[in-house]
């Protein structure tokens, strides 16, 4: 019996002829696509993040999709992460390439660098795709800007963000709102130096590209340190535990930088969500745009 999260073998060679294969682009571009952006993603997570994008909506085909990639060469097979279940996947320098070639390439120069992850960095991207799926059940999520897409748009764009955020997501306002927020989202496993949040706080000031940024950490200390450390009186920050996020959504605590204390919302992002912070902002001011 085939176990939950394995990337089963497909019975049958794909045609190949010259080096080619037939893909049917609405089926696997999108896989392909979310597995690029999100540098590693375990099978359940993807069998999370890419619902709505294709058609297919059973873990079988989706599983046969997967082992057809790999056996192209256009993705690569991971072992299991501790505490994530499934096996892990990435893209191949050939799966970058045939996202370029599909019109969707992200990455020009010497951006095709970073096309071989480094796999001691694969707890932090999976714990970043639970974010997101969390994120999603919280929020009413449009879209989300992964790391990498963003690199790529921020070297692309006359107005960058003025820090490399692990992701933005766009999410909307207020109910019966057209409003468009965009959200920085960065995940901290490690506390950095005070001259290096110094630095963020500096790039914080400057930034007009997102409209509010959520720091997740993994421990009460890390969110005590960093409250106090990351601020601005032009983003608003907030620093959540990212396990409490995935367990209680917008129900976690949330801690926000208040004169020289950090304040602990109970009912968190309810009680003290970032959106009310940004009526000072232009709702049309889409970051990473081009004029």
């Amino acid at each position: 019996m085939q176990r939950q999260g394995d990337i089963s073998r497909i019975t049958g060679r794909p045609v190949i002829h010259r080096d080619t294969s037939t893909l049917s682009p609405a089926k696997y571009l999108p896989l392909l696509k979310l597995i690029r952006d999100a540098t590693f993603i375990s099978r359940l997570q993807l069998e999370l993040l890419i619902a709505g994008q294709t058609k297919e909506t059973t873990y079988g085909c989706r599983n046969r999709r997967l082992s057809h990639l790999v056996e192209l060469g256009l993705i690569q097979v991971h072992p299991e992460c501790f505490s994530y279940p499934g096996r892990v996947v990435g893209i191949t320098p050939r799966g970058m390439k045939i996202l370029e070639l599909a019109g969707l390439g992200k990455f020009k120069g010497s951006a095709y660098r970073e096309a071989q992850a480094n796999v001691g960095q694969m707890p932090r991207f999976l714990k970043l795709n639970e974010i997101e799926i969390a994120a999603r059940e919280a929020f009413n999520v449009l879209w989300c800007v992964r790391a990498r897409e963003l690199r790529s748009l921020n070297r692309a764009s006359r107005r960058p963000t003025r820090k490399a955020y692990d992701s933005i997501a766009v999410i909307t306002g207020a109910p019966n709102s057209s409003a468009q927020i965009y959200l920085g989202i960065q995940y901290e496993r490690t506390i950095k130096s005070k001259a290096r949040y110094a630095q963020i706080r500096k790039n914080l000031e400057a930034e007009r590209q997102i409209h509010g940024l959520l720091y997740f950490v993994d421990s009460e200390k890390a969110a005590a340190f960093i409250s106090r450390e990351v601020y601005s009186a032009t983003v608003p920050v907030g620093v959540v535990i990212a396990s409490q996020f995935q367990s209680d959504g917008a129900d976690a605590t949330l801690r926000v930088l208040d004169g020289l204390s950090v304040v602990r919302a109970m009912a968190g992002l309810i009680a003290h969500p970032l959106c009310d912070l940004l009526s000072e902002f232009d709702q049309t001011n889409a970051p990473i745009a081009d004029s």
